[in-house]
Order: structure tokens, then C-alpha cells, then sequence
């Protein structure tokens, strides 16, 4: 199926004279879609009762009359100020205690039962007048829910909520709770729940099982808010694509709770929010893999997703601001293009001459003339749709088979639960569950190997080789899917911090990794960071991968306990980092492959990958080490860093990310 491709357009912000002209300049692009109306609520309603839906009326019918099609959101994102002052509850509070202020967006509660009526209101308004409307083709649901740190409420309503929610959890029973969250520890036992406060700071930290859950919570609400416009939506609009736009930059919202229930994964791309290039392939991987459902296989192929906010150029927000050079919008589009992404929408149509976002690129300038980005969107259309057209008519010069993304080889287990736990109980700088997830991504990448981001509830039996970095959280269904992939012949790479605490924080009392230690013939040891004390820059660990014709007995899990496997000439005794984490193995069986150790103090010489029957272990969190293993389990060699490489239909397709040039379209390469 081809992309189709558009932009967001704001036609409440510019005078109706000027509406025609921006859709037929918008058709002379050649796009298809224009999402409208997600933060348009103060001009469709500028009082209580006072609908004003006539100019949405003409530019819904202006569009539409130059052949696009609309995406309509709901604008439950930016309540309206007079609403705000006559049901106040709507703002959410912070961890103060303080009710936050208008003047921004995303100030509402997910919890507040005045929200959700209120939503449930313009929404059921909107599809009432539109739902039939067949210029309108998908329905957007809020606008980034979690951004801004919007789904946590501190409010009395949410603490409530909050302890109705435990009480539902553990079925009534204070007991089961304070079982399960270990409140013996520092005498926190809790006689009710009523008693049960909100995270809110206080001396030092809060029980990790509080902070999970209040996390689970929280992402719980922002999906039940969604998915009561959800109803209203495919009620009154039966047929049309329902969706909601993540910005996955953060974690507050769970992706999978989102997108699951309307199969459609979209997602705000915007790199310089995010470390590069690496990151953002992650995060395309990402957005389509959070809408497969339970039980998705490889024949899913990875899922769909759509991509609703795409930069076109400098944004307001990241600090540094960097620009954007010749060939980089045209680049990134090239990127979602290669990793599957089938709808992709510029933000925005025309530079805001108002607000908060003036520095924000654009199609058009603040003055209406053709901007940069105008030339790069003209640019990647031409040359996708040559290439689509090319490979329609079947051309053997063409790119054979280019805009189709072939079934995976790997796939790397990702779940937010998993998120939300390293980020309660971090214990070191820099080995949150993005980076160690993304070090596994990035490495399979360099490989040239395309990768579905699948849920801890995939069949994972289809697939070559499964990843699961910093698979956390330890429950008999996760361990049942990942021996039934090793039982079908996958090799499975379990990461660090992987199968080491239960679902509420409380740490297994099996050696680690939870479930599958005796499988693996090792146990870990020491899992925290590869620095020692005193702290000096050279007083840290980097890992080995080495060649060794033997070794002696069995034991300690030291280099010399066991044989070092080969693993390519290129790494044999070359020194690699070992990132932000280290687990070490111990306790190794006779029949254990060694495959790396540390170097350097304060843990020279402790093992930290090994091998047997099909499933590795990896303690470091390094993108270098996991490129070195996968290197060989696939027998493949790593492409130079800043190299993205596709394998489509025996051709080869590369991106550099430095030289911002594209090679392997056909006729179109350069």
C-alpha cells in the first residue's frame, strides 16, 4: 500500500480569503490528507452554549473541494479559558499541591469527572454535525496525551480515584496490598486505602511500589478519558480511522493502551527532541509495533502507523534549536518511508505569526511564500511516487520492491511497564529502559536488519532472533512466550536489567534472570554500574570479546572458568564499552559459552555474556557490544555508525545520516 501524505493546517488562525488558495496550493503539492480542529475549541465554542461551526463547515467543504481529505481532532487538549473559570476542577495539580494554571494546554486532568463530561460533550457535538461527513476520513483523538507531564493529577479527585483503583486491584483486600508492596520495609504497612497518600515529594523516596503504580495509574486514566471519545467516535462515524498522536519522546502514556484498540500507531516525529538518528528509527519501530494485538506474529509485519506531526525543519522547543540543513527533511521522510510507515502529515502548513510556536518551521513562511521545507516535501514526493509508479508498472530498472517493507528477522520485546519500573529505581545515570532498548535497536540495525517492536504478549516463535533488553518485569507469561520462541528454534538475547522484579516492584526471590536462570546455565551477580570508587574517569569497566583455546575448571564465573567462544576476528581481544550497566554471571554450567568479560577495574575479569542452547545473555548496555553479538549469532558485519541501510528485494538502500544522501532508489539514486 502506498503513503499517503499531508500536513496540519490551522484555518482558524488565518483569514477565510486565504483558505482556498492554501488548499489548492496544497493539491499542487500533492498531498492527501489535512488534519484540522484539535486545538480549535475557543473558536467552535467561545461561550457555554454558543456553537460556532459554520467556518469549520467552509473549510471542511473548501478542502474537500480541492480533493483532500480531512483528518478532524477533537480539541479536548486546550479547553477553553470561560470553561476553565466555570468548572476549575478541570485543571489538574501538580506535585505541590497547586492547581495549575491556564494559559498553555494540556492543563486538564484525565481523572476530572467535569474533563471527561465536558469532553464527552464537544465530542459528541463534533461527530453529531461530521460524523457522516465523507471528506473526513480519521478522527484524532486529544492531542499528545502525557506531554507536558499531563497524565499525573495530584488533585484530591485523583487521590481517590487512585485508591478506588488499588482497592479494585487487590479486591478489596489492604492486606494483599501491603503483601505485595513490601510495606514492612520502613514501617509503611497501611491499615486502609484510605490511608494511601499520592506520590507527592516527601524526605527521601517513596516505596517503588507506590510510584509503579501510581504511574500505572495514571497512563490507566489517560487511555480510559481517550477511550470514552473512542465510543462516541466510531459510534456516530462508523468506518473512519480513529487514532491518537504520541509524542514518545516521554513515557508518561502507555503507547500500547493508545493505539491498540484502533490498530493504528501514530506518532509525532520530531529528531532534534530525541539523541538522533538511531533514536528515531526506534521510535518509527516503536509507533507501529505499540498497535499489534496480543497473540501478533511476524506475519504482522510490524504493525501500522502513521505519522501525524513530522519536522520539516528548526523547531521552538529543544533548547539548542539546531538547524536544519539541505536534504534533511527529504531524509527523514525517506527514514518513515523505509521503516513502513504508511501516512505521514508535515506540521506544519504555514509558520504561526501568533502564539507560542513562531520559531517553528513550516511548508509556508510567516508571509505565505514557499519555505525550504516546501522544495524538500516537493522533492520526496516526486521521487516517492516515481518510484511507487516505477514499481506498479513493474519496471526491472526500478527499485524492485523498495516501498515494501519484507517480514522482520528479529524482534525486540518493549513494554512500558518495564519503563516505568527503571525509571522509579534508575540506580545509575543513563541506563534508563530507552537507552538499553534503543543500544539493542541501533545495533540490529547496523546490521542492516529491519526489526518489529513487538509486546511481551507477541508469538514470538516466527521470528530468527528476539531481543529483550532490559525486559524487567518477571511474570509466567512473559517467561512462557520467550521459552516457546527457544523451544521453535529462536535464539533469544535476553539484555541487562532483564526478568528481576514481579509486576508491583518486589524483587523475585529465584536467581535472576527470573524464570529462566537454569535454562541459561548462569545466574547474575553484580548488576548495577561499570564505575568504581573513588570515581575517577579510568576507574571503569569495559568488556571483552576474546579467543581462548581453553580454560580450566568449571567455577566463579571469571574469564578463567570457562572457554571464551570466538566471536569475530574483527572484536578478538579489542576493548569495547560496556555503557551505563553491567550484570556479571556467575555460577556457570559445564556446557556454558563464555562470550565476553570486563576489563579494567573495579570488574576485571567477571563474565558478562554467555551462551547456551539458543539463549544469550548480554550485561552490557553498550550499542558496540550488542552490535558484536548479534554480529555473530547472524553472521553478518556491522555498517559504519552513521550509515542506515535497508535490504528491499535484493537491493540495497542507504542512508547517510552525514552526508544527508540517499543511494539504491534506481534511477532516482543521488
Amino acid at each position: 500500500m502506498s503513503m499517503r501524505f499531508g500536513v496540519c493546517y490551522y484555518p482558524e488562525q488565518w483569514p477565510r480569503d486565504r483558505w482556498a488558495i492554501d488548499a489548492a496550493q496544497m493539491a499542487e503539492l500533492g498531498l492527501d490528507l489535512v488534519r484540522i480542529g484539535e486545538f480549535a475549541w475557543s473558536t467552535l465554542e467561545p461561550a457555554r452554549g454558543q456553537l460556532h461551526l459554520d467556518w469549520l463547515d467552509e473549510a471542511i467543504t473548501t478542502l474537500a473541494d480541492a480533493g483532500l481529505s480531512v483528518v478532524l481532532g477533537t480539541p479536548t487538549a486546550t479547553p477553553p479559558v470561560w470553561l476553565m473559570r466555570e468548572r476549575p476542577e478541570i485543571l489538574s495539580v501538580g506535585p505541590d499541591g497547586r492547581r495549575r494554571a491556564y494559559g498553555s494546554r494540556r492543563h486538564t486532568s484525565p481523572v476530572s469527572a467535569a474533563y471527561r463530561e465536558e469532553s464527552a460533550r464537544i465530542v459528541r457535538t463534533l461527530v453529531d454535525r461530521y460524523g457522516s461527513n465523507e471528506a473526513i476520513v480519521a478522527w484524532q483523538l486529544d492531542n499528545e496525551p502525557g506531554n507536558h507531564d499531563s497524565a499525573r493529577d495530584y488533585s484530591d479527585e485523583a487521590a481517590a480515584a487512585f485508591r478506588a483503583w488499588l482497592a479494585a486491584r487487590f479486591d478489596g483486600s489492604i492486606d494483599a496490598l501491603n503483601e505485595a508492596w513490601g510495606t514492612a520495609f520502613w514501617s509503611m504497612s497501611y491499615p486502609s486505602f484510605e490511608t494511601i497518600e499520592l506520590p507527592v515529594p516527601t524526605m527521601t523516596e517513596h516505596n517503588p511500589s507506590l510510584e509503579l503504580a501510581h504511574l500505572e495509574f495514571a497512563a490507566a486514566m489517560a487511555a480510559e478519558a481517550l477511550d470514552e471519545q473512542r465510543a462516541i467516535v466510531t459510534a456516530g462515524a462508523p468506518g473512519r480511522e480513529v487514532l491518537t498522536n504520541l509524542y514518545l519522546g516521554e513515557i508518561d502514556v502507555d503507547p500500547r493502551q493508545v493505539a491498540r484498540p484502533g490498530g493504528i500507531g501514530a506518532i509525532d516525529i520530531y529528531p532534534h527532541g530525541v539523541d538522533g538518528p538511531a533514536d528515531v528509527s526506534f521510535l518509527l519501530d516503536l509507533a507501529r509495533g505499540s498497535a499489534l494485538p496480543a497473540d501478533a506474529g511476524v506475519a504482522a509485519n510490524g504493525g501500522r502507523g502513521w505519522i501525524i506531526e513530522q519536522q520539516p525543519g528548526p523547531v521552538n522547543w529543544t533548547g539548542d534549536n539546531p538547524a536544519v540543513p539541505a536534504g534533511q527533511v527529504r531524509l527523514w521522510c525517506w527514514q518513515a518511508a523505509l521503516h513502513g510507515i504508511e501516512t505521514l502529515l508535515w506540521f506544519r502548513w504555514r509558520a504561526a505569526r501568533t502564539g507560542q510556536e513562531q520559531h517553528h518551521a513550516a511548508l509556508l513562511r510567516h508571509d505565505g511564500s514557499r519555505s525550504s521545507a516546501w522544495d524538500e516535501a516537493a522533492r520526496f514526493l516526486a521521487e516517492y511516487r516515481a518510484v511507487a509508479d516505477a514499481e506498479a508498472a513493474g519496471d526491472p530498472d526500478a527499485a524492485g520492491t523498495t516501498l515494501a517493507r519484507p517480514p522482520a528477522r528479529v524482534a525486540l520485546v518493549h513494554e512500558h511497564l518495564d519503563a516505568w519500573a527503571l525509571e522509579v529505581v534508575p540506580q545509575t545515570h543513563g541506563a534508563s529502559h530507552r537507552h538499553l532498548v534503543t543500544a539493542a535497536h541501533t545495533a540490529a540495525r547496523r546490521l542492516g536488519l529491519d526489526v518489529d517492536v513487538v509486546p511481551a504478549d507477541a508469538d514470538l516463535t516466527g521470528y530468527e532472533v528476539v531481543l529483550a533488553p532490559a525486559l524487567h518485569v518477571v511474570d509466567d507469561q512473559r517467561v512462557a512466550r520467550l521459552e516457546a520462541a527457544l523451544d521453535a528454534g529462536v535464539r533469544v538475547v535476553l539484555g541487562p536489567r532483564s526478568l528481576v522484579r514481579d509486576h508491583h516492584h518486589r524483587w523475585i526471590d529465584t536467581p535472576v534472570p527470573g524464570g529462566l536462570a537454569d535454562r541459561l546455565g548462569a545466574r547474575v551477580d553484580h548488576a548495577g554500574s561499570p564505575t568504581g570508587w573513588p570515581r575517577r574517569p579510568d576507574h571503569r569497566s569495559s568488556v571483552r570479546f576474546v579467543a581462548s583455546d581453553h580454560g580450566p575448571r568449571a567455577g566463579s564465573g571469571t574469564a578463567d572458568a570457562r572457554q571464551v567462544t570466538d566471536i569475530d576476528a574483527d572484536t578478538d581481544g579489542v576493548t569495547l564499552p560496556a555503557g551505563p550497566w553491567v550484570d556479571t554471571l556467575v555460577d556457570l554450567a559445564e556446557d556454558v559459552e563464555v562470550l565476553a568479560t570486563t576489563v579494567g577495574a573495579p570488574l576485571d575479569g567477571a563474565v558478562v555474556a554467555v551462551h547456551r542452547g539458543g539463549l544469550c545473555y548480554l550485561g552490557v548496555a553498550s550499542v558496540e557490544a550488542w552490535t558484536t553479538v548479534l554480529s555473530r549469532l547472524l553472521d553478518r558485519r556491522a555498517n559504519p555508525d552513521h550509515l542506515a541501510v535497508y535490504e528491499r528485494a535484493g537491493r540495497t538502500v542507504t542512508i547517510d545520516h552525514t552526508t544527508l544522501h540517499i543511494d539504491g532508489l534506481g534511477p532516482l539514486a543521488g
